[in-house]
């Protein structure tokens, strides 16, 4: 499975800070990730994207004024990659996606199919996979209106969960989105997987989804860590706020949290990017993670037929015991 990070600050931030300098950043985890579920390889080399809004300016005519993102992609390891390296210690920016990729068995290593895709203002991205995803690709595509099942230029699942994301959208093309009518877009998506999978004849928990989707309109950031199965945890996903991100030349990275300050800064990932155990909190099963423009962060169940809170699932191995920073029953 993949690796991605979402991230939002009030204040523009250096991309070479998120994604590179600290110890387990995003670019680390393309090789040395340690929380996959299939525990096949720590490899995500399948190639990556990165995703971000460029900082508007007073110029009225100014192209990176019309709130659309910048993404750039490439089929090179992330950590091979040196165009990635001089981008990432040149631009800034307040909302950033970034994601590295294991592909999937009988999806092709491809330009079109590394994530995070974008349409008009919005961007997508997935960690995770629509089980048996060939036995209901063309029931799903049937619900997508020809203007975007046009755009989809990838194969996998992925892209298509995003083509029928927007098609749950009343314009996907509007200038600007109400935060929930994208909540309700992605709860709707993740429903309309769940009835064509079950028409098909695939069932949990022999053959579960997991459906880490992320996407944002460059004012809010939507998460969620799902699966269809109430025996197994979802592919791991952890959020983090704070006031200020700040990473030492060596690579240690700190979320500092002042008291009285509001939250100015909103991390979501696969994997923390650091190691301190406070940092972090860890998205329960079956939930919605919001981030709203302010910072403000929101949690929501998804109370479907698999939400299931006192549900005894197989675990997923501590991230810090992993890492060998910290022993059982301690924190760091």
């Amino acid at each position: 499975m993949c690796r991605w990070i979402c991230f939002q600050s009030k204040s523009p931030v250096l991309l070479a800070d998120l994604l590179i300098r600290p110890h387990h950043s995003i670019i680390n985890q393309s090789f040395d990730c340690r929380l996959r579920l299939d525990e096949v390889r720590p490899l995500n080399a399948d190639g990556f994207g990165v995703g971000w809004y460029p900082n508007a300016t007073e110029d009225t005519t100014d192209p990176a004024n019309d709130g659309s993102p910048c993404i750039f992609t490439s089929v090179l390891p992330a950590w091979n990659n040196p165009n990635l390296s001089r981008l990432a210690n040149k631009i800034k920016s307040t909302l950033v996606f970034c994601h590295v990729r294991a592909a999937s068995p009988g999806f092709p290593i491809s330009e079109a199919n590394c994530h995070p895709w974008a349409h008009g203002k919005l961007m997508f991205q997935h960690n995770g996979y629509i089980a048996h995803f060939n036995k209901i690709k063309r029931a799903l595509q049937a619900k997508i209106p020809d203007d975007i099942y046009n755009s989809v230029h990838g194969n996998t699942d992925s892209e298509w969960a995003f083509a029928l994301f927007l098609s749950m959208l009343k314009d996907p093309n509007a200038s600007t989105f109400d935060p929930y009518e994208l909540k309700s877009a992605l709860l709707a998506t993740i429903a309309t997987i769940n009835t064509l999978l079950t028409s098909a004849g695939v069932h949990p928990p022999s053959s579960p989804s997991l459906l880490n989707f992320a996407v944002t309109d460059g004012h809010t950031i939507l998460c969620t860590r799902y699966t269809n199965c109430t025996t197994r945890e979802a592919a791991s996903l952890y959020w983090s706020s704070g006031s200020k991100f700040t990473t030492s030349p060596s690579g240690e990275s700190t979320m500092e949290k002042r008291s009285g300050k509001r939250e100015q800064i909103v991390v979501i990932a696969s994997e923390p990017l650091t190691f301190h155990k406070s940092d972090w909190c860890k998205l329960p099963d079956n939930t919605l993670l919001m981030v709203g423009e302010r910072g403000n962060v929101l949690v929501f169940p998804i109370e479907d037929e698999y939400w299931d809170p006192s549900a005894t699932r197989e675990p997923e191995v501590p991230w810090w015991t992993v890492a060998g920073r910290i022993r059982l029953g301690t924190e760091e």
